[in-house]
């Protein structure tokens, strides 16, 4: 997991986010760390969910 910011205080984030009505998803890499550029952008999921939105 990230040693630079624990996972609690980004749920904590994702929470309070979610609590006000955003519409946000939290995907976790176990075993990556901090540096999770390379998973998340070559993850096609990321890509479909920014398609799926559109701005206000």
């Amino acid at each position: 997991m990230d040693d630079v910011i624990p996972l609690s205080e980004t749920q904590r984030t994702v929470d309070a986010l979610i609590a006000v009505g955003a519409d946000i998803k939290l995907t976790i890499y176990p075993d990556v760390g901090h540096n999770i550029s390379t998973q998340t952008y070559n993850n096609p999921e990321l890509y479909t969910w920014f398609l799926s939105h559109q701005r206000a």
